[in-house]
């Protein structure tokens, strides 16, 4: 097994000082990402510390062992690197049931289906495994080279060093989005774009400077010329953004000027437009999370941040704008859902905090918040913490939270003091190729289960990533005339936090030009109200479906008949079995889970086509039942009642009172709700035992 098996997994933020230029020589020993005084406090740290001097001792036993492991995992009798460029890891699913394909030499096997794919471009993902795989032996046999001094370690590096500047240059510049082609803007020589090239390269670079003192001048002249500044040219073919990939590309350059002592690679990196400083300032919100919307880009991003101001620092290198790694740190741990992850909006999965200890790890170095010892002290220590970490690990907690919002990026989370029962909201706007078309979506979580259901993302080559991840109608929110919503932006319109309930008004005037949406949601630790308006903008009448997706197994007391008026598209395609009736009545579906459910009651007043049936979420495996309220007008308001319980429901009865208020009674009391657009009270009346 790798001591470790990414590097973008391994990154620490170091201190700040110096000026604009770099301070690291080779005739001063190894300086990238790892200095003399780093290896004497690890072997320190190892002599001392239990934890520290097994995680020493299993990378030298590794380090020793080398290249025996590569050999068995992937089948092969000699070691040398691919002679064919990468493919993409996206490609490495089933293609008829988007599953992660099980690997073993000469073999990529279905693990539904059992059908064994071959060629392009599934074996080419298994190149692209073993070109990172040896770009990580030259960073490991480096830093295990420097924590004992032997000299087979740096030998072992050299060979993969000088095997890839022999190859390195006459392998195609490709893409997978291109291929057979060649020449792609984005496409990398052994991967299949510049953003993995940049971890590759960095890996090398990293385990270069660990070794170089070891190499001949002429061996160290072909290894800077023909892999680190030639996969940087590559890599520079890339046009530039404040996405991820540019953050990326910056540390990728940033490495590679460091050795080479490049300051036009230093300052692209760092000072120039969407350069590392640049992103911190507007890819970073003010609110801290980073500006495409989504919690698993949002640590990817990090990941590529924090290293880029590791070798800054270790380079003397200033970055003002250093508080924004704070800052993003911080945003997370406000949107947290009770589970530890973050919700799985746009393209993301759910994210768990403890994936990222490492970066609250250095963030407690760094800024000493003993909020982020709360995070580091669920997740295993290792080789990056003794590499990187902070030295000594104490008690954390977070605090309790309350409920909070994030008008820039557009998130809020809705708590209630007591429960675990959560709502996250999203609302801001559309960032980008990774965002969803889901404005005035949420999620839920209670009584210790998802609750409320987005897709998420599959693989993004999967056929269901752009007909259902993506799609209004996958999400909990509304669709207008059966068709997704454009690129839009939310608006926040009240915030109303209390220790009962806390509620929050939603406006949506651009997603639809022919519609204006509004959302109202009240939540408290018993239950949500939702109040969603739909009103037309062009005086034509139109048809608004109110579509909720909830985790269980779905049931009505309605009467309900095989629906066939759904649409072939816009992911209405993928809504399975459905059932329909046709009421103006108050109705209810409940989703039912092992040890818990919920009670969607949705009040009548209009007719009201109610379809039942089944989607997908985030294990396509496993379907994920949707109620949907369906209406035709000039404009409609959809008034629902989301009860979560265990045993039995608590509420006796919800009812529109007034215009604009909503009385929900229940074993804890009665709740009198005013609803109106600016007017919002809510009142809690004591209940009979």
């Amino acid at each position: 097994m790798r001591p470790v098996s990414s590097f973008f997994s391994l990154v620490a933020l170091g201190c700040v000082v110096g000026l604009f230029a770099p301070a690291v020589a080779a005739a001063t020993g190894p300086g990238l990402l790892l200095n003399r005084g780093d290896v004497d406090r690890i072997n320190a740290q190892a002599r001392n510390e239990p934890w520290a001097a097994k995680i020493r001792d299993d990378l030298v036993r590794w380090a020793q062992d080398w290249p025996a492991g590569h050999l068995k995992q992937y089948g092969l009798t000699a070691w040398a690197p691919p002679t064919e460029r990468g493919g993409w890891g996206g490609h490495y699913i089933c293609p008829d049931h988007g599953v992660t394909l099980t690997y073993s030499p000469g073999h990529n096997v279905c693990p539904v289906c059992r059908k064994d794919f071959q060629g392009w471009p599934y074996d080419y993902v298994i190149y692209a495994r073993r070109h990172g795989d040896n770009a990580e032996a030259v960073r490991d046999l480096g830093i295990a080279y420097q924590l004992t001094g032997d000299a087979a370690f740096a030998a072992k590096a050299r060979d993969i060093l000088l095997a890839y500047a022999r190859i390195y240059p006459g392998l195609p510049i490709g893409s997978h989005k291109d291929w057979p082609r060649t020449g792609g803007r984005s496409g990398g020589r052994v991967t299949s774009q510049t953003l993995n090239e940049s971890d590759w390269v960095i890996d090398l670079a990293f385990g270069y400077d660990l070794v170089r003192a070891t190499m001949e001048p002429a061996d160290r002249a072909l290894v800077e010329r023909d892999v680190l500044r030639n996969a940087s040219d590559v890599i520079a073919r890339r046009e530039r953004s404040l996405g991820n990939w540019t953050a990326r590309h910056n540390a990728a350059h940033l490495a590679v000027g460091l050795v080479l002592h490049d300051q036009a690679l230093i300052d692209l990196a760092l000072n120039s437009e969407f350069g590392f400083r640049d992103q911190l300032r507007r890819s970073v919100t003010a609110e801290g999370v980073w500006h495409e919307g989504s919690w698993g880009y949002h640590f990817y991003a990090l990941s590529a941040l924090f290293l880029t101001q590791e070798m800054a620092a270790r380079a003397g290198l200033t970055v003002p704008e250093i508080d924004k790694l704070r800052l993003a740190l911080n945003a997370p741990l406000e949107c947290a859902l009770p589970d530890g992850s973050l919700p799985n909006f746009n393209d993301s999965r759910f994210t768990p905090l403890a994936g990222a200890a490492l970066r609250y790890d250095t963030g407690f170095r760094l800024f000493g918040d003993r909020r982020y010892l709360a995070v580091v002290r669920g997740a295993p220590r290792g080789l990056e913490a003794l590499l990187w970490g902070a030295e000594h690990i104490g008690e954390g907690e977070l605090p309790d939270l309350r409920s909070s919002v994030l008008p820039e990026i557009g998130f809020a989370t809705l708590r209630a003091p007591g429960s675990d029962h959560t709502v996250a909201v999203k609302f801001g706007p559309h960032a980008g190729g990774h965002s969803h078309f889901d404005r005035l979506n949420f999620v839920s979580q209670a009584f210790g289960r998802h609750q409320a259901v987005d897709p998420g993302t599959q693989s993004y080559s999967f056929r269901t990533h752009k007909t259902w991840d993506r799609v209004t109608v996958a999400h909990n929110t509304l669709v207008v005339d059966e068709a997704s919503q454009a690129e839009s932006a939310g608006k926040l319109l009240e915030w109303h936090p209390g220790e009962v309930a806390t509620a929050i008004r939603l406006e949506d005037t651009t997603s639809y030009s022919q519609a204006r949406l509004g959302r109202l949601l009240v939540h408290t630790a018993g239950y949500t109200l939702d109040v969603f308006t739909a009103e037309s903008t062009d005086g034509a009448a139109h048809r608004f479906d109110w579509v909720y997706h909830n985790a269980g197994t779905a049931t009505s007391p309605l009467s309900l008949s095989p629906y066939t008026a759904f649409p072939a598209k816009e992911g209405y395609q993928h809504l399975a079995d459905p059932r329909a009736a046709k009421t103006d009545a108050d109705w209810e579906a409940t989703f039912a889970q092992k040890d818990c459910g919920l009670r969607l009651r949705l009040l009548g007043g209009e007719e009201t086509t109610v379809v039942l049936g089944t989607g997908f979420g985030q294990d396509l495996s496993v379907p994920v039942p949707f109620a949907l309220a369906r209406r035709q007008g000039t404009a409609t308001r959809f008034i629902a009642l989301l009860e979560p319980f265990q045993g039995a429901s608590q509420i006796r009865s919800v009812l529109l009172i007034a215009s604009d208020t909503v009385r929900v009674e229940s074993a804890a009391g009665t709740d009198e709700i005013v609803i109106a657009a600016g007017h919002f009270k809510f009142t809690r009346l004591p209940g009979k035992p």
